[in-house]
This record gives structure tokens, sequence and C-alpha cells, in this order.
């Protein structure tokens, strides 16, 4: 290679020298296009990077404003793709013979993963995985011919294009063979070790954000994603493949069956972020922070402590419904390890035992992997709102005016459903999860009216949008109460917050204002309502991981944990905490397995307090 090269100086290289160096780069240049651009066009249209801007908006920004942050946030998550995908790319070009075929070819590949991650989420609004290509065979099997011939053409034509175009000298496939193996090495990595990559990977910042697959595609990228989902699956189950597995006769439905009474329908309403104004001592309202309605309601308050404070739904969630403290021993959030396979969870328990269960999601599937995670728990039905739902059966109309539906509007839509299949006459299993309260607070002034003035405290802050929002929010929750008692006067009622919101400035906030409920510096304790039967001796949850054996306890008069350690009235020994916990996490990541049994109450000699959940603040 002469000094004027023009792969070393195409500054100082001849026109035909430059010529050939245009031809060099061009390929490169055209994969850089093509990853962007599918990016760009599928997410104008409700792709994995979808606009928050409205239509008239879009035109004149399309390249500069996006959902997370702009357009600076959007290229700053190529870091970590470009350079993976532009050394598979080089090492596939130049395994082949130059010409125009050769970069289709290569760029074939990219193109598949880029375009077909964007479909998939268009077409589920799911972020696929790695767990997901085992399911290819299985939907091939059930597809139109024309699009099984599609695809095997497509594949078998890839194939046999790459081999057409080999070059024939093994001595010329040396370097461009190791640059495709020098590629595999990252995905290698996740599989074989993937407590090494993930650790390396956090070094450099490149993490899963826990409460959305689609977030974490965003900041990182999507081969880099897959990597990681792949990685972080990987080393879960290893370390859960070789703890013992619990076999605990509490979460056996035939231990329920014996102990069960009367099938009460139970109706478990999860809003977010939701607080009492009126717990905040240092604050001074002009305006009452709560309507008259709702005065009833407070009385039924009672306070219990959620698993994270000011985000972390899932985490919420995964204890109310699963009886065990939120661990995360193997994820930073329980749902991300559920993939759908069955474990012993509330309403699992209750299905065993005839009940219809249903889950009301008034948000996206993909948010904490909430469709796969409720499959795993046990629910039979899972709805989420018309804007999200796709191709899914749903009564939860959105028009996706907000980012997140009213209370109010959840509510009245419920009502009408559980009405409709209360008639059917199995009893039910009422699980309704609100996000109108999650950050930023926003708020339509158009509808609700700016209700509540409080002294001290800036307008339009996420303290006074909040508090707002809660005006209206406990109106709808106290109409939608009543309204459910009238309907079924013999349901047990169970409504809860998943956490407190950050708020302007986080705890520090609750400790400058003295909210009441705050213990410890852990801000996380939250009021809860309850109506229903009140059983003389039934003890009040005081840890959101206790609900479970709350309501069990008064569907069966007590009678259950009269036959076994319930949580909320007795000590709980660590080591059990850990064992259940272990067991829910290897059935539902699909492990399965048996193993003896530990009897109720076995080890409850040693009473130790179960162990906290880090209490750091979270995004929402």
């Amino acid at each position: 290679m002469s000094r004027n090269s023009p792969y070393l100086s195409p500054l100082h290289a001849s026109r035909k020298e430059r010529g050939s160096f245009s031809a060099f780069i061009a390929p490169y240049l055209l994969l850089v296009a093509v990853v962007f651009g599918i990016s760009l066009s599928f997410g104008y249209f409700a792709g994995i990077d979808e606009y928050t801007l409205t239509f008239s908006e879009r035109w004149p920004f399309v390249a500069f404003k996006f959902s997370f942050g702009g357009f600076g946030l959007y290229l700053l998550s190529f870091r970590y793709e470009l350079p993976f995908l532009l050394l598979a790319f080089a090492g596939l070009l130049h395994l082949m013979r130059p010409g125009l075929a050769r970069v289709l070819v290569a760029i074939a590949p990219v193109v598949a993963l880029y375009l077909g991650m964007e479909l998939y989420y268009i077409v589920l609004h799911s972020i696929v995985k790695a767990d997901d290509l085992l399911l290819l065979p299985e939907g091939l099997a059930v597809a139109p011919l024309w699009a099984q011939l599609a695809f095997y053409a497509g594949v078998g034509g890839w194939v046999v294009a790459l081999l057409f175009l080999l070059k024939r000298s093994l001595r010329q496939l040396i370097v461009p063979g190791l640059l495709c193996a020098a590629a595999l090495v990252p995905p290698a990595a996740a599989v074989v070790a993937p407590a090494s990559f993930l650790s390396l990977a956090d070094r450099h910042g490149i993490n899963i954000v826990p409460w959305s697959d689609r977030w974490t595609v965003i900041l990182t990228g999507r081969a880099t994603s897959a990597m990681l989902f792949a990685a972080a699956k990987q080393k879960a189950l290893e370390e859960l493949a070789l703890l013992p597995l619990l076999d605990d006769s509490s979460r056996d439905p035939l231990v329920l069956g014996e102990t069960l009474g009367e099938k009460r329908n139970i109706h478990f309403i999860v809003l977010e972020s939701f607080l009492d104004p009126e717990q905040f001592k240092g604050l001074k309202f002009h305006t009452p922070p709560a309507p008259p309605e709702f005065a009833e309601l407070r009385r039924k308050m009672h306070v219990a402590t959620s698993a994270v404070f000011g985000g972390g739904t899932a985490q919420a969630e995964f204890e109310l419904l699963c009886g065990v403290p939120a661990l995360e021993l193997y994820t930073s959030a329980e749902f991300n390890m559920l993939n759908g396979a069955k474990t012993p969870c509330l309403p699992q328990l209750l299905s065993g035992v005839g009940y219809r269960t249903i889950a009301t999601q008034s948000y996206k599937p993909d948010f904490f992997n909430s469709e796969k995670a409720y499959r795993s728990l046990g629910f039979e039905e899972i709805h989420f709102p018309t804007a999200y739902a796709g191709q899914r059966q749903t009564y939860l109309q959105y028009d996706n005016r907000d980012d997140y539906i009213f209370d109010g509007d959840l509510f009245k839509q419920n009502l009408a459903y559980v009405a409709k299949v209360m008639g059917e006459g199995r009893p039910l299993l009422n699980y309704v999860l609100g996000t109108y309260g999650h950050l930023p607070h926003e708020i339509d002034f158009s509808r609700f009216p700016h209700k509540v003035k409080i002294e001290g405290v800036d307008r339009n802050s996420q303290t006074d949008l909040a508090i707002n929002q809660f005006y209206y929010r406990a109106e709808a929750l106290a109409a939608y109460v009543k309204e459910l008692r009238r309907l079924d006067p013999r349901g047990l009622i169970v409504v809860t917050s998943d956490h407190l919101p950050a708020l302007d400035g986080g705890p520090r906030f609750y400790e400058k204002f003295r909210y009441a409920l705050s213990a410890g510096g852990e801000f996380k304790e939250n009021v809860w309502f309850y109506y229903g039967p009140e059983e003389k001796g039934t003890a009040w949850p005081d840890h959101h991981y206790e609900f479970m054996d709350f309501i069990l306890d008064v569907l069966t008069e007590r009678r259950i944990c009269d036959k076994m350690v319930c949580k909320n009235r007795e000590a709980w020994p660590q080591e059990k905490a850990t064992a259940e916990y272990n067991a829910i996490m290897r059935r539902g990541s699909g492990l399965g397995g048996v193993a003896p049994p530990l009897m109720a109450g076995e080890g409850a000699a040693a009473p130790l307090a179960p162990p906290e959940t880090p209490s750091s603040p979270q995004v929402q």
C-alpha cells in the first residue's frame, strides 16, 4: 500500500484513489443510514422510538424531538450499538467477492434485526427477547402458507447468496473470518459468562432499565439490549437452578379449598402514587385537599409499608400478589424474571379453587413485563387500554389523549365489566392497577380545574400537581367504592397505593413537611383502605407482602392462619421468607422442580425480621 493510499490519506489521493476510498466507505455509510432510517421511520409510526409530538408538530421537528430527551439522547444510544454492528458488517462484507450484491447480503441481517424488533413491537407491543425466538417454529406452524414460504425463501436465499459470493481463497477468508468471530464474542459472552458480561457492562454504564424493556432498548440500542436481556436471564437461571425448592403447603390450593368458607368476590385495587395530603403537618392548604366524599373512606384507612419509594411499581405488585418480600436477589424487578410459567401467588391459588382471576392494567403490556408476569401469577384474563392492547381482547377503552388514563375513567369501565361478569356465577378476583398518578403528574386543567391552593408551594410544581390530582382521584375513588359496595355488598374491597410519589425533593420533602406516616427515614408507608367483614382476631397488614395472607385470612374466617404461619400474625423467619421467594422465582421463570416439603411453621422458633428491600429512590 503506497503512502498516498486512499485508506491512509484520502485528502492527498488522486481522483481515482478518492473514488476507491468512496467505494470502500460507502457500504458502511449505508449501514449507518439503514440503522437510523429504520429507527426513525418506524418510530414515527409508533415503533419502539415513539414520538410524543402531535401530528401537526411532527414535521418541523422530525429530526430533533423524540420521546425520551431529544435527538441527542437518541444518538447517544448508538454509541454501544454501532461498533458492534460495524464489526459484524465488515466481517460479512469481506467474506464475499466485491460488488453490490455482497453489500446487500451483508446488510440483510442488520435489516432483519432492526426491522424485526420494530414490527414485533408494533404488532405485539413487546420487546423481542432471545426466549421469543424459541417460539418461532410454533409460530411458523400456525402461520399462513405464504408467510412460511416467505420466511424459508428469505433465509434460504440469504444462505445461498452468501455461499455463492464467498471468496474461494482460504487465505482471503482468514481476516474477515476473524472479524466475524470477534463480533460474536459479546453475544457468546452474554450466554456463556453472563455474570462477567453484566459486570463489564455495568462498569461502562450499560444497564437494563427495570421498569421498561422499551426504555432499555432506546437507551442502549437494539443489539446491545438483546445481549443484556439474555445475560441477565441466564445469570438468574443459573443461580436459581442451584437452589433448593420449597414446597410450601400454605401455597397449595387444596389447603385453601379445605379452609375456604363463602367464596366472596375480591376487588383488589392498586393506585399509582396515591397519598393523603392531610398527613403533611407542615403544609397549609387554603382549600381542602380532599373532597367531602372522601371522609367516609378515610375512616377505613390503614397504613402499610411498601417495598419501594418514588418508583418501582412492579415491586409493590409482586409483594401484594405473591406474599413475599421483593428481595431483588436475581433481578432489580422480579416481574422481569417471570415468563408466563405458573407460580403459586394469590391469583393462581384462587384460580385453583374456582375463582375467575382478572387483571386490569391501565398502561402498556411492556411496563415491567406486565403481560408475562400476570400470566405467571395466575391471571386468566388481562386487560390493557385499547391504545396499547393491539389484537388482545379488552373492555378498557382509551383514546390516548393523555399518557395515563384517569382513575375515574378506569373505575367506571371496570364497574360495568364487573357487573357483567358477576352475572356469570363464578367468584371473582378483580385486580386493577391504575397509573394516573405517575410522574410528571400532568393534569388536563380544562377537565380538572386547579382546585387546591397550597401555601409555600409553587403552582404547577410536582407537589402542587400531585395534590390537585389527588382531589379528583379521591373523589373518583369514593364514588367507585360506594358503587362497588352497592353492586357487591358481600365482596372484599382492598385499595392501596403502590408507593409514595417522589414529589419535589424526594424523601427530604416528606421530612421537611412532616408527613405523618413516614417512619425510620424509609418514607415507604402507604395508606390503604378496606371494606368487608372484619373478623375478630384478624391482623391488619403492616407490609405489602402481608396482604395475601390477610385476604386469605378473611376469606377463610381465620381458619387458614390457624392452620399455618401467616405473615401478618406471627414472626416470620428470614430463611422461610427467602425459601418462599426462591420457590416463586424458580417456578415463575420456568425452572419448576420438586423438593422436600418445608412444613408451615418449620423454623418459626427463631423469629427474625423479614429482610428489607433496598430503600433508595427509583424512577417511576
